[in-house]
């Protein structure tokens, strides 16, 4: 991904409060057919300075099968993103742009095989977005949850490079970064004013 240097971010904390934030995310592999991209729900873990990306997928999906030739994959986090107007800026020799955040974690994916394992995992997403269902979930009939279990797979990918792009506006005069912000906060659009948030929340 190319990141110019004032959209660089070095702060390992941010970076992992993105993630988790904005944990729904593309895979992106190659295999025998080509590319192919999945988007999931991922629960991510920084461990030893090591962050780790857990997941499953349908085992329907043939995606999963690209993982046995151990290559690298993406996965692609890309949210929240807003349009800004070159009405925000001082010069009226401008031109549109889009504000966004977005984060390419590389690794290669291992399958998650062990049913102990598997359910560890769906406790932590489910810890991560329901915690009030791991009681019920509890309750749930052994044969069950194993025809579920078995009609999913689960893998782990150990990141081994993160490329993060913050792009905020961080190239502009403090007046129309100001300005910029006030407007994506202002306009009615949600997923906008969580970029306006972002902008704030780093700095500009």
């Amino acid at each position: 991904m190319y990141i110019p240097k004032h959209n660089q971010l070095d702060d390992r904390a941010a970076l992992l409060a993105y993630m988790r934030a904005y944990s729904f995310a593309a895979l992106v592999t190659s295999g025998p057919g080509g590319l192919t991209a999945t988007h999931l729900p991922f629960v991510i873990e920084d461990e030893d300075g090591r962050i780790t990306l857990l997941a499953h997928m349908a085992k329907a999906n043939p995606q999963w099968r690209d993982f046995a030739a151990g290559a690298e994959a993406l996965v692609i986090f890309m949210q929240p993103h807003a349009y800004v107007s070159p009405r925000l800026y001082d010069s009226r020799q401008n031109v549109p742009t889009w504000n966004y955040v977005a984060v390419h974690a590389y690794g290669r994916p291992l399958l998650i095989e062990e049913r102990a394992a598997k359910i560890e995992l769906q406790q932590k997403l489910i810890r991560a977005h329901d915690a009030a269902y791991l009681a019920q979930m509890a309750e749930l009939p052994a044969s069950y949850l194993d025809a579920r279990l078995a009609a999913i797979v689960s893998f782990s990918l150990v990141t081994t490079r993160i490329d993060a792009r913050y792009k905020l506006s961080q190239d502009k005069t403090p007046a129309e970064r100001e300005r910029i912000a006030r407007e994506l906060e202002t306009g009615g659009d949600s997923v906008a004013a969580e970029t306006a948030s972002l902008m704030r929340k780093h700095g500009v």
